[in-house]
C-alpha cells in the first residue's frame, strides 16, 4: 500500500472528479510540451494548484492527524488528499492535502501546524505548488515560478517523460521494458 485517498465523501466523488478534470489534463499538458521539446513550459493548472504537506513517522500518525483535524474543523473547509509514501521503504509518511486557492491553503496550513504538533511535535508542515514529483525537478523552487517557466534541469526531461508515461498510460519504465 503506497497511498490512501481521503475526503468527506465515502465514495471519493471529488477526488475522482479532480483526477479526470484537473490532474490528468495538467499532467498531459506537461507531457505534451516536454515531448515537443519546449524549453519553456506553460504550467497551466499546476501554477494555481496547492498542496499542504505534513511529514509524520507512521501511517498511524497520519490517521491520528486526520482524526484530530476532523474534531477541530470549525470553518467549512473542504478537506481532501492522500496519505502514505511514494517509496514504501521510507521511514516517514506524509499527508498531502489538496487546497483550492491560497486562502484555503493558508487556513489548512495554520490548522495543520496545530494538529501536527499535538500528534508529533517534530512533524514538519509545509506547502507548495503543483505536483512535486513532476514539476519541482524540472522548474526548481516553486516560490519563483511564473505562469510560463523555463526548464532548469533539461537532463531530467527523459526521466519525467517516462514517469508521466507510466502514470498516464500504465507503461513500464524503459529500463523495466528492456529487462522483461
Amino acid at each position: 500500500m503506497k497511498w490512501v485517498s481521503f475526503e468527506d465523501n465515502p465514495r471519493l466523488k471529488e477526488t475522482k472528479g479532480d483526477i479526470y478534470s484537473r490532474c490528468v489534463p495538467c499532467i498531459t499538458n506537461l507531457y505534451e510540451q516536454l515531448k515537443q521539446g519546449k524549453e519553456e513550459v506553460r504550467l497551466g493548472p499546476a501554477f494555481s494548484c496547492w498542496k499542504v504537506v505534513v511529514v509524520l513517522e507512521s501511517m498511524d500518525e497520519c490517521v491520528d492527524l486526520l482524526a484530530d483535524l476532523e474534531k477541530r474543523l470549525v470553518d467549512p473547509i473542504k478537506v481532501k488528499g492522500r496519505f502514505g509514501s511514494v517509496d514504501e521503504n521510507k521511514r516517514t509518511k506524509v499527508v498531502v492535502f489538496n487546497a483550492a486557492g491560497e486562502s484555503q491553503r493558508d487556513k489548512l496550513y495554520e490548522m495543520l501546524v496545530a494538529c501536527a504538533g499535538r500528534i508529533n511535535p517534530s512533524a514538519e508542515v509545509s506547502y507548495h505548488r503543483g505536483c512535486a514529483e513532476l514539476y519541482h525537478e524540472l522548474f526548481g523552487d516553486w516560490k519563483v515560478w511564473k505562469a510560463e517557466e523555463a526548464i532548469r534541469k533539461p537532463e531530467a526531461v527523459p526521466a519525467i517523460l517516462d514517469r508521466i508515461r507510466k502514470v498516464l498510460f500504465w507503461e513500464k519504465d524503459r529500463g523495466e521494458q528492456e529487462n522483461s
